[in-house]
């Protein structure tokens, strides 16, 4: 049974990865003997394998991705026809699921699949921003709720083209 959730330090994945590569245990036997997924320490021997010591310690330090750049990250992938590995190679990604779970949100959600969304509760000062519902007739609030769809279509439409534009314009240079 492995735990769940573990935060293990720099020196531990080491010694790990320095065992396996002495090529005396395989990852099942060595994930038994201390009791972690054998798939963490793959994970731990590609990133050290790729990136060096930094690519264990920026593991240990969550990077934050613009919208923009999960979208020029997703579309140099697909222009170029590469794996989640090597695109994560160029990118100095450490860990390509990453790159594989935007690529899933992209395809299913569009480019608001990528957007980050806002932790925490919602401050109270955006509840007097919204429009009191209860003052407009059942016609009125559906043509609100349309109009704001509407909009919010035609602002994903826009930021998209925009950023096909720059990516045209890249490509020409």
């Amino acid at each position: 049974m492995f735990i769940l959730n573990k935060k293990h330090d720099l020196d531990f994945k080491l010694k790990l990865i320095k065992e396996y590569k002495e090529g005396n245990i395989g990852y099942d036997s060595l994930s038994n003997k201390y009791d972690i997924d054998p798939s963490q320490l793959k994970t731990w021997t590609y990133q050290f394998d790729t990136f060096g010591i930094d690519g264990l310690i920026s593991s240990m330090t969550r990077k934050k991705y613009s919208t923009d750049e999960k979208l020029r990250i997703i579309q140099y992938r697909i222009t170029n026809q590469l794996s989640y590995k090597e695109t994560a190679r160029i990118f100095d990604i450490t860990n390509p699921t990453l790159i594989a779970q935007w690529q899933m949100k992209y395809n299913q959600y569009g480019i608001l699949g990528l957007e980050s969304k806002p932790k925490g509760r919602a401050s109270k000062t955006m509840k007097n921003k919204k429009v009191d519902n209860t003052s407009l007739n059942e016609s009125e609030r559906q043509e609100l709720i349309r109009l704001r769809e509407e909009n919010r279509r035609l602002e994903i439409a826009i930021a998209l083209e925009k950023k096909l534009q720059s990516l045209a314009r890249k490509n020409q240079t």
